[in-house]
């Protein structure tokens, strides 16, 4: 072996024990963090600021390394030492034509974060919604289907659940990002809060002789950024149909523009809320 190759794995080893050290340090700060929030009964999870992390991070990268070894690192970070002190768990729909949501989600929660598959969309809803799982992972919205799985986030009276998060966290071009079947979505008690750069879902129960591209413009001129609108049949309330209205930017849960979406189609309108959002990750191959 030559001396400077020698010289290299001497220096190698000394970075790597200041890394070490450095890990040890955050672990014990974090600790320090979760304790004082359950003082003061703060909300532990906070995707908005671990959004802001992300994105501060990827800001000042450069290098060899790729991004997205930056974004597992620091998740991986986030799962082993914030979750896992908390006891949080998580459930990830499964269906019998294979599972892209159980990677999606190892890839955010971490590798030691409890996880669980569950055959059920409304399983896993029910999960969350009894306590039995902090997080539900479930497929990303289908455009027009029947009895949806995000229709059970309407009309919520206590412990609200709300979508918190999109998977994969940083995608990798438009082509993939436009693959709905190979998203996902994270539900969860914890609250939607916003990270300066944000995408919110809007429930609405409107009468069936809406059309959709009624909602569309209508919201429109509301000023709304409309990404897209998915829609469902409900076999419980023939005369209604649920809409997911997914838009850019963060509305808040008593937003007055709720109230000017009521008034706008008033005696059509059976429901109108926020359920959730998620924040924006940079694209991994930036």
């Amino acid at each position: 072996m030559s001396k400077t190759l020698s010289d290299i794995r001497v220096k190698i080893d000394k970075i790597d024990d200041k890394v070490h050290d450095l890990l040890m340090e955050r672990a014990s700060l974090v600790s320090s963090i979760a304790e004082a929030k359950r003082k003061s009964n703060l909300q532990m999870v906070q995707p908005a600021r671990e959004a802001k992390m992300i994105r501060r991070l990827l800001a000042r990268h450069s290098g060899p390394l790729p991004r997205q070894a930056v974004v597992r690192i620091w998740r991986e970070l986030v799962g082993a030492v914030a979750l896992l002190q908390t006891g949080l768990t998580v459930v990830v729909y499964a269906d019998e034509h294979g599972n892209p949501h159980w990677d999606m989600a190892k890839d955010y929660f971490g590798s030691i974060v409890p996880m669980k598959k569950i055959n059920s969309r409304a399983g896993a809803v029910g999960a969350v919604r009894n306590e039995d799982a902090s997080f539900g992972v479930l497929p990303w919205p289908e455009l027009d289907q029947n009895d949806a799985w995000w229709v059970h986030l309407f009309d919520q009276h206590s412990q609200k659940m709300s979508v918190i998060c999109a998977l994969p966290y940083g995608h990798h071009g438009s082509k993939t990002a436009q693959n709905l079947s190979h998203r996902s979505l994270v539900v969860s008690k914890f609250e939607f809060l916003p990270s300066d750069d944000d995408y919110t879902f809007l429930g609405l129960e409107l009468s069936i002789s809406i059309s959709r591209t009624r909602i569309v413009e209508r919201l429109s001129e509301l000023g709304l950024h409309i990404v897209n609108l998915y829609s469902s049949k409900s076999s419980a309330r023939p005369d209604y149909n649920a809409h997911l209205v997914e838009a850019r930017g963060y509305i808040a849960p008593d937003s007055p523009l709720l109230d000017d979406i009521r008034q706008m189609f008033e005696g059509e309108c059976r429901y109108c809320g926020v359920v959730g959002g998620y924040p924006a990750v940079p694209e991994l191959d930036e």
